[in-house]
């Protein structure tokens, strides 16, 4: 265990310098904390290109410690910058990865593919949430029209 958090605080990052604390969210942090989430994932895909996730037997423990790793990474780092959908997917994704840490010979083609398909699926998590930061506009406001306006004008709905 103690291996494991040598290894995790080589890939830790400091939330409490990059976050604000109190106060409204600095747009500046939250954009440092989404590119290191994106890096994160970056190094999760890194690790399901090699072959040994398209075939189970050849599954290292190595290799599952190091996706558990960018996993953890990727987590703390969408949980700093706000992004609940996928700190809620990396937590899900979790419970699997635990599982093949505590017995490799668990691992199959489906939970293979379920560590595979995740990377794509995070990426997408990620890009929906920064390109509606980015494109989002409040909805202009509606004056409700007056009592007198609307019985002046016809309803073409009406039949």
């Amino acid at each position: 265990m103690r291996n494991m958090q040598i290894l995790n605080s080589k890939h830790r990052i400091d939330v409490t310098a990059a976050a604000c604390v109190g106060g409204e969210p600095d747009p500046g942090a939250s954009a440092d904390l989404v590119a290191a989430a994106v890096d994160a994932l970056n190094d999760m895909g890194n690790i399901v290109s090699q072959q040994c996730f398209a075939n189970p037997e050849a599954l290292t423990q190595g290799r599952i410690m190091a996706y558990a790793l960018a996993l953890m990474r990727l987590r703390e780092c969408a949980g700093a910058a706000g992004l609940e959908r996928l700190m809620k997917a990396c937590d899900a994704l979790a419970v699997t990865v635990s599982l093949l840490i505590e017995d490799r010979s668990r691992a199959c083609s489906g939970k293979c593919a379920a560590l595979t398909r995740f990377v794509a699926h995070a990426r997408a998590m990620i890009q929906m949430s920064t390109d509606g930061a980015k494109h989002y506009a409040p909805p202009p406001a509606i004056r409700p029209a007056s009592s007198r306006e609307s019985r002046s004008k016809p309803n073409i709905w009406r039949s």
